[in-house]
């Protein structure tokens, strides 16, 4: 009976080993180079009619067609103040594009002596942008060229979600409610804010801000449920992704797993009561950029999992997930071994991704025939 009982305990360790290990196992995939010599690309889009946008940080949006990246960019983008980590960075398509042809475009706005993260619609007639609209501009100015953040994401209510960072000089002021400093901020379409924001009723609060407490958050992302998943930078560790909820506190700077750059600590927590802990934590960092969550049938096994790009690593990071837990978490693509700074899901299933620099490339990952 003992050595029955072991028996089959191990074939049972066997058999769940197994199915792990086929779970954790890529699909078959190909990787193929659709466009190089991007000028710095920062964001991808696209379009109903298959065409894509790319951002370039310099300060142009770009148009693909027919696979081929448009010699002349996209007019009427407004200007950028391009300097350190600012410049042209999100863009996105209105969920009801179809109909108002609106996008949503984020960049750094002003001059050395005072910039911000500033929020804009247009109108996309042709080649050029059209009834330019500017929905909201972060508060108060400052002097860093860094920590802009800027993506953009619509929930299904289509009022928008947009990320600030932290200055990288400011870091105390995430911890403010008077300033939009390191905060998730959410506006109405036409840039007034929701009645149901957590702190529109506090007198001494920003009213666009939806949660407090982030360092520089470079992706955020909504799942068909509603889930809403960032990540952001930590300093030296402490890379994060984050389930994002209305009225939290995510922690920085009071707690973080990282340290900073010169190699003082930063803080003695890495919890305190009332602020939230990671779903992910990445320490030493990867420097996390673009993230999606993937939809598409091209890779059945993968979808409701995320997958974030990342700088400093130069690695893709596929994080697996069963309702919203964590269940792995791995490297994939070993063969891309270079800075990335966008991915996404794209209509037809397939995964895409904008490497980073002066000579970016747009990439796609589909199944193998």
């Amino acid at each position: 009976m003992f050595n029955s009982k072991i028996a089959c305990l191990a074939l049972s360790a066997l058999l769940l080993f197994g199915i792990a290990k086929t779970h954790a196992e890529s699909p078959s995939y190909q990787i193929d180079t659709l466009l190089s010599g991007i000028d710095s690309p920062w964001s991808l889009a696209f379009l109903p009619n298959g065409d894509m946008l790319i951002t370039e940080l310099g300060g142009k949006l770009r148009r693909v067609h027919d696979g081929q990246l448009n010699e002349h960019a996209i007019e009427g983008v407004p200007d950028v103040y391009f300097e350190g980590q600012g410049g042209l960075m999100d863009v996105i398509i209105d969920h009801d594009f179809a109909r108002n042809q609106r996008l949503y475009l984020s960049f750094s706005y002003g001059d050395s002596r005072g910039n911000a993260t500033r929020l804009v619609s247009a109108k996309l007639e042709g080649n050029r942008l059209l009834d330019l609209q500017v929905l909201f501009t972060a508060s108060p100015l400052k002097r860093t060229p860094h920590h802009y953040s800027g993506r953009i994401v619509q929930l299904q209510d289509s009022s928008l979600l947009l990320t600030v960072g932290d200055g990288f000089n400011y870091r105390e002021q995430a911890q403010r409610l008077d300033n939009h400093l390191g905060k998730i901020i959410r506006i109405l379409p036409n840039g007034e804010v929701p009645e149901d924001n957590p702190w529109v009723n506090d007198p001494e609060a920003q009213p666009e801000i939806w949660s407090m407490g982030h360092r520089n958050m470079q992706a955020i992302v909504a799942a068909p449920d509603g889930t809403i998943f960032s990540n952001e930078h930590g300093p030296q560790g402490g890379d994060e992704v984050n389930i994002i909820q209305p009225g939290l506190n995510y922690g920085w700077p009071v707690i973080t797993r990282g340290i900073d750059y010169n190699f003082a600590s930063i803080t003695p927590f890495t919890q305190y009561p009332g602020m939230q802990q990671p779903l992910v934590d990445w320490t030493p960092s990867i420097a996390p950029a673009g993230m999606t969550y993937y939809t598409g049938n091209q890779f059945p096994e993968w979808q409701g999992d995320l997958f974030a790009v990342s700088l400093a690593q130069k690695s893709v990071r596929h994080i697996d997930l069963d309702q919203n837990r964590v269940v792995s978490e791995q490297r994939i693509f070993p063969e891309l071994d270079q800075r990335m700074r966008d991915i996404r899901t794209g209509p037809d299933g397939a995964l895409y991704i904008l490497t980073d620099g002066k000579e970016g490339k747009l990439l796609r990952i589909s199944a193998k025939q």
